[in-house]
């Protein structure tokens, strides 16, 4: 639970700018907020050389996208065969993706071109997870959604970056489902919002950063950890490592192969342990 000795330690903190983050600083990043990220649970462990000798201790597995998939716009060397092995043994799969400016329809054709052996409902994305809850939190509310080129939500009074004053003046959620072409000007913008009475940041995609081949990619997790400094908002996250996409991911592997898991025997496989795991 964060307190204000966390705030404190995350009002200190001198944030990278963007598009400059290295590996140390994304775990600096994450390191500062780790007061708002889900507690760890102490658990038992076991090495495993490779991610085939998994599988027998697992009935399902939840994969992520970048950096388990795929690096950068490349499907990973093996990956192919390693997905055949598993459904050949019965492990069901599921691929959660904190990928929200499209949803999963992209994230899955993405996966098509690649002739990856994955249907289109065993990718979840995080936009999902605040899709299921987007319409409690907007009661009597304006939703603004936010990032270049992002899909809307296509909600009553709904604004978007195509009319950007509108939407900083007038939304009373900010819902952050990408950060294409979304730089300093719009930052200032949301951060001025925010500090207004009733203002709320949803934030679709946590991570700070995603792997491109050997650079950074400045996500939305990046942007609200900005504005948190900045302007004191504590946003509502629904993608990975929060609850409510892991929650929307299990509910989907049991709609999909049409029985109960075990979370016990529920493997989650992703490239950050601050992000996925």
């Amino acid at each position: 639970m964060a307190d204000s000795a966390s705030a404190s330690d995350l009002n200190a903190f001198d944030i990278p700018a963007a598009g400059t983050m290295d590996m140390q600083d994304l775990i600096n990043v994450y390191e500062v907020i780790r007061p708002w990220l889900p507690a760890p649970r102490p658990a038992d462990t076991r090495h495993k050389d490779r991610l085939v000798d998994v599988l027998d201790h697992v009935d399902a597995l939840i994969l992520d996208g970048f950096g388990v998939l795929n690096v950068g716009w490349d499907p990973v060397d093996g990956i192919h065969d390693f997905l055949a092995t598993a459904a050949a043994r019965d492990v069901a799969l599921m691929v959660l993706t904190n990928g929200a400016g499209q949803g999963a329809d992209a994230t899955w054709q993405k996966y098509r071109d690649w002739d990856l052996p994955l249907a289109r409902n065993q990718v979840v994305s995080s936009r999902d997870a605040l899709e299921a809850d987007i319409n409690r939190l907007a009661a009597g509310k304006r939703v603004g959604v936010i990032g270049g080129g992002v899909r809307p939500f296509g909600l009553a009074g709904e604004v978007t970056m195509a009319a950007p004053d509108q939407l900083f003046a007038e939304a009373e959620i900010f819902a952050f489902l990408g950060s294409g072409m979304w730089g300093e000007a719009e930052q200032q913008q949301l951060e001025q919002a925010l500090r207004q009475p009733g203002r709320m940041l949803c934030v679709a995609n946590p991570d700070i950063g995603a792997p491109l081949g050997d650079q950074f990619s400045t996500e939305p997790g990046y942007w609200a950890v900005r504005a948190m400094q900045a302007t004191g908002t504590r946003p509502l996250w629904f993608g990975k490592p929060h609850l409510p996409a892991f929650e929307i991911a299990l509910a989907r592997l049991q709609d999909v192969y049409g029985r109960p898991f075990d979370r016990h025997r529920v493997g989650m496989v992703g490239d950050s342990l601050h992000t996925d795991v």
